[in-house]
């Protein structure tokens, strides 16, 4: 390349000397003039390749460079194993979890989303030692500029998942809070003194059980009196109809003491439903949530007296975003969540979806009817509430943190007869850690799920290890 570069040199100037005017000292001047542009021309074109290897080895030693941050950034998370692998449990998906490991490790980005793409079950398998000496190494390359492939990249060990059909869900987690089913106020309906309470505040009650007795003397008195008017008119009404047979009275004497017998019996009867009322009863099976009264207080018409809460059943009320209200559309069953009772799931169905957004929030109330017969769930409990959008029975699922996007371009790598070749593919599903690919893989494909990060297309490799089941891998 030297002995070429200087030819270039020593000739460019002989032919820019000819540009001049300068005739060369020979004969065939025209096929000089064209052998002294060449060495021109050669040397544009050593210039370019030069550019471009000079360009190609900084972007290779600004690549490492990033992978020594990021293997600075797993240090510091093996160093602390235990919280990592909490936060990254505690973490709803791969946005907030990388969120919390920067918080958590006070790490760059890049160096975050490097932890959360590496596997739980690698990371507390590495030994700080080895890693420690793997950083020395790339360090010691890039001072000394030695970013060779081969130097870098030894022969890897890699695991590899073979591909099957397996089943994968579209889901959302939304939180959600427990209402009463159904809340009901009693208010007394007659006025008077309380002469007894016989619940208190959290008592369990059944439809009909009394709650509390108003003083009935007057509401007795009264329906005596009306009782004894009743009587009265009743034995009138059968004297005048014997008179009136014998022509001895008018049929409107009769008229008169017939509505006066309907309306002494409206009297006594709504005397006798005064006094029912004086014992106040619930009218549903529930909780007394609230109790208004105490023993010897007057109350009137309409007071309060107690509110009841249904608890057999109970809805759980979540805020759907707009973009995902259509897709319920189908969904009828929902697993709900109970972090107050040890995390419990229940199973709840649909009630009622709002046709109306919240004006602030701008999310739809869905309304989640789930039994409660041992009464152990209670109002105002948080619970959190996974909706199954989409799902595929039979998908090919691969690890989230194996596709690797290069220039806007989602790819896998897989192995076959032990060398790496990379696959185009399109994603769908994404279930936790776990994607859908739509195209680009087929069954039986052997993708590789660890030591990707670490191999390069036609690189030969070892495969350890292959696993059949995303569940093998936390093995």
């Amino acid at each position: 390349m030297i002995v070429l570069f200087n030819f270039c040199i020593r000739n460019a100037k002989e032919s820019l000397s000819m540009l001049k005017g300068n005739r060369p000292a020979t004969g065939r001047p025209v096929l000089k003039y064209i052998w002294g542009a060449m060495p021109v021309v050669g040397l544009l074109v050593i210039i370019a390749l030069l550019s471009i290897a000079i360009q190609k080895k900084t972007d290779q030693l600004a690549a490492i460079k990033a992978g020594v941050d990021e293997l600075y950034g797993v240090q510091l998370a093996v160093k602390d194993i235990d919280r990592v692998v909490k936060t990254l449990r505690e973490a709803q998906d791969t946005s907030d979890a990388v969120d919390r490991l920067k918080k958590l490790l006070n790490v760059t980005d890049d160096q975050a989303k490097a932890i959360v793409h590496l596997p739980l079950n690698s990371m507390v398998q590495f030994q700080q030692d080895k890693l420690g000496k793997q950083i020395a190494f790339l360090e010691q390359q890039i001072a000394e500029k030695k970013i060779s492939a081969q130097a870098l990249v030894p022969d890897v060990n890699v695991v590899a998942l073979e591909l099957s059909p397996m089943p994968v869900r579209d889901r959302m987690n939304l939180p959600g809070i427990v209402e009463p089913w159904v809340k009901f106020n009693i208010a007394a309906e007659v006025r008077g003194k309380v002469d007894e309470k016989r619940i208190e505040k959290g008592t369990i009650v059944r439809t009909g059980d009394i709650i509390a007795m108003i003083d009935p003397k007057d509401y007795e008195i009264a329906l005596q009196a009306a009782k004894a008017s009743f009587d009265t008119a009743l034995a009138s009404k059968n004297r005048l109809e014997k008179l009136y047979k014998e022509q001895l009275a008018s049929r409107s004497q009769l008229d008169d003491i017939t509505a006066q017998v309907e309306q002494t019996r409206a009297q006594m009867d709504s005397a006798a439903l005064n006094l029912e009322r004086c014992v106040i009863r619930s009218p549903i099976t529930g909780m007394i949530n609230n109790l208004y009264i105490e023993k010897g207080q007057y109350v009137k018409i309409s007071d309060p007296v107690a509110e009841i809460l249904q608890m057999d059943k109970v809805k759980v009320v979540v805020g759907i975003p707009e973009s995902d209200v259509s897709a319920l559309e189908t969904v009828n069953s929902f697993q709900v969540t109970l972090d107050a009772l040890n995390g419990r799931t229940f199973t709840a169905e649909k009630h009622f979806l709002s046709s109306a957004s919240d004006a602030k929030a701008r999310l739809y109330n869905l309304e989640l009817r789930m039994e409660n017969p041992s009464g152990e769930i209670l109002p105002d409990m948080f619970a959190r509430v996974e909706i199954v959008k989409k799902e595929r029975p039979a998908a090919l699922v691969v690890p989230l943190y194996s596709i690797i996007t290069i220039k806007n371009e989602q790819l896998v790598y897989v192995v076959v007869d032990n060398i790496v070749r990379s696959k185009k593919v399109r994603t769908g599903i994404q279930e936790g850690w776990q994607m859908e690919i739509t195209d680009g893989l087929a069954s039986g494909d052997r993708v590789i799920v660890i030591g990707h990060r670490s191999v390069s297309e036609g690189q030969k490799v070892n495969v350890v290890r292959t696993v059949s089941k995303m569940e093998d891998l936390g093995n």
